[in-house]
């Protein structure tokens, strides 16, 4: 973050500096985007649709050649389904000679996962413009980015249901045996803790339309990007007792470590819509 703000502030100095010599304007600005896709769940208490909203506010100083330089920011909400998590859980026999209960099998279960986080980021870009007519041209942002939030949670669907079958109850077809009112035990969502940060630098085009001299709009998409997702766990974690009374400490390490992603971010960005505005 220090890094970031010391490149913030020798851009400013830059742009002063470079102002006092030449009719360079500032201009100010902002995209955004927002979706919603239903994931069709199969467990009731299962996340049930992925979501993204986002704002990117930016800051930028016109140089020569229709060529621009800035910062921008992002502010973002998302929730997004993951692959599964898989568990094995032991089944005990009856008790031995020994007064054990020895391990006679192991059933597996499959319970449905979202990842979920709010982000702050900060970055640079750098913007070439062509001219497609008097009001219309077409925008090339450069950019890298630094996004990080703390407050993120592994939102993991329960199955209890299926280890307690209830035999006085009806099952639809689509349930898969789950029944609330047949347990003793809370029928809640396990959300683990974890944070992010996430290293972003890609290439945006956009669609320029001059409103008025001082407003002008863009539709934003993404055509390359390169990411590094680095999620951590935020569970204490002991040396001899995790893996006993958290059975989801070892089947949840998937979704946690770094991650990379290297294509156009349209998927998980969706098309944005932005406004400039060039008051000085």
């Amino acid at each position: 973050m220090k890094k970031i703000q010391l490149l913030f502030f020798a851009l400013i100095f830059a742009f002063c500096a470079n102002a006092q010599t030449n009719e360079s304007k500032f201009y100010l600005g902002f995209d955004a985007s927002y979706w919603q896709r239903s994931t069709y769940p199969t467990d009731p208490l299962a996340v049930q649709r992925n979501m993204l909203g986002s704002i990117r506010p930016m800051f930028g100083f016109n140089l020569q050649k229709n060529w621009s330089l800035g910062v921008i920011t992002n502010f973002s909400s998302y929730q997004d389904r993951v692959s599964p998590v898989e568990l094995n859980y032991p089944i005990y026999g009856e008790l031995d000679e020994n007064n054990n209960y020895p391990i006679i099998d192991y059933r597996s279960t499959s319970q449905e996962a979202s990842l979920k986080n709010d982000l702050r980021g900060y970055g640079l870009f750098l913007k070439k413009s062509i001219s497609l007519g008097k009001k219309t041209s077409i925008n090339f942002s450069l950019y890298g980015m630094k996004e990080s939030g703390e407050e993120g949670n592994l939102l993991i669907s329960p199955d209890f249901g299926s280890y307690y079958p209830c035999i006085n109850c009806f099952y639809p077809a689509q349930s898969s045996f789950y029944c609330a009112t047949c347990l003793s035990i809370a029928y809640s969502r396990i959300e683990i803790p974890y944070t992010e940060t996430n290293w972003r630098a890609g290439l945006d085009i956009a669609f320029a339309y001059q409103l008025k001299p001082w407003v002008g709009l863009e539709f934003r998409a993404n055509m390359l990007e390169f990411r590094k997702q680095i999620l951590k766990d935020k569970r204490v974690e002991y040396e001899t007792i995790d893996f006993v009374y958290d059975p989801f400490f070892g089947a949840t390490s998937q979704y946690f470590g770094n991650h990379y992603d290297l294509g156009s971010a349209v998927a998980r960005d969706g098309v944005r819509f932005g406004l400039i505005f060039s008051p000085f």
